[in-house]
């Protein structure tokens, strides 16, 4: 029984995949993109439909990550005007910046040695002159500050997570620090096609490629933070056993 219930995270999984491929797919053949919305909409609320429906409890930080993703999507999908459009990569920046937090977190009791040190600095350096590269080039498409303040920070978020991921995944192969790194993956390249397509060529197959990548890294988020509570939970376990043992100690004596 136990065996089935670790197996249906995964069916889940493939289920949900499926159903944003085949909405991708419609969205190629469709001049109407209805479908690639309701999927859209839907992702968030089925992955904490599914997470509460095994756990009570979902740490604030998590939480607030889910809820900042699903307002980015709810506003990216009424797209009503370019107040609410800059309100969507609001919430997406606010999701990523916790997702950040999180991250620096995880760094503090990570220690690196020399030569790694210096292989994370080349890597920083090398994405950070590319996105300038990128940036230096599109900047004439902005007319609007605001939109380009939310750009570059979304932009410098995003290769911030991706980096301090890296180091995290290079300081401990840990199957969370696994996760994680995928998922950063996920976003960043999610996020690069959103520039490419609304920056400097559209494509319609990178909407469909978008949705994929997004939906896939939600759900290993979904993952990472079920892992996280799980583990907590073990590690909880032991020290409430001890307690236990010494109170009984304590009313044999």
């Amino acid at each position: 029984m136990n065996q089935r219930r670790k197996l249906i995270p995964n069916w889940i999984f493939f289920i949900l995949l499926s159903l944003v491929m085949i909405s991708g797919f419609f969205t190629s053949i469709e001049t109407t993109d209805i479908v690639t919305k309701v999927t859209k909409l839907l992702i968030i609320p089925f992955l904490l439909i599914l997470y509460f429906s095994h756990k009570n409890y979902m740490a604030n930080v998590f939480f607030t990550i889910f809820l900042l993703a699903f307002l980015g999507d709810i506003f990216s999908v009424f797209n009503f005007n370019s107040l609410v459009d800059k309100l969507s990569k609001a919430m997406c920046l606010g999701s990523y910046l916790l997702l950040v937090f999180v991250l620096i977190g995880k760094l503090k009791r990570v220690k690196f040695e020399g030569l790694i040190s210096w292989y994370l600095i080349v890597v920083f350096v090398v994405n950070a002159y590319f996105m300038y590269l990128f940036f230096d080039v599109v900047e004439s498409n902005f007319s609007d500050s605001v939109n380009l303040v939310l750009y570059v920070s979304r932009g410098i978020t995003i290769l911030l997570m991706g980096f301090l991921a890296f180091a995290v995944y290079l300081s401990k192969e840990t199957t969370q620090s696994i996760l994680f790194l995928t998922m950063t993956i996920c976003f960043v390249f999610s996020d690069v096609l959103i520039y490419i397509n609304e920056l400097y060529v559209y494509y319609w197959l990178f909407d469909s490629i978008v949705l994929i990548l997004h939906a896939i890294g939600l759900f290993l988020l979904y993952s990472y933070v079920l892992n996280h509570h799980n583990i907590i939970k073990l590690h909880k376990k032991p020290s409430e056993d001890r307690s236990t043992i010494s109170a009984n100690k304590h009313i044999t004596a």
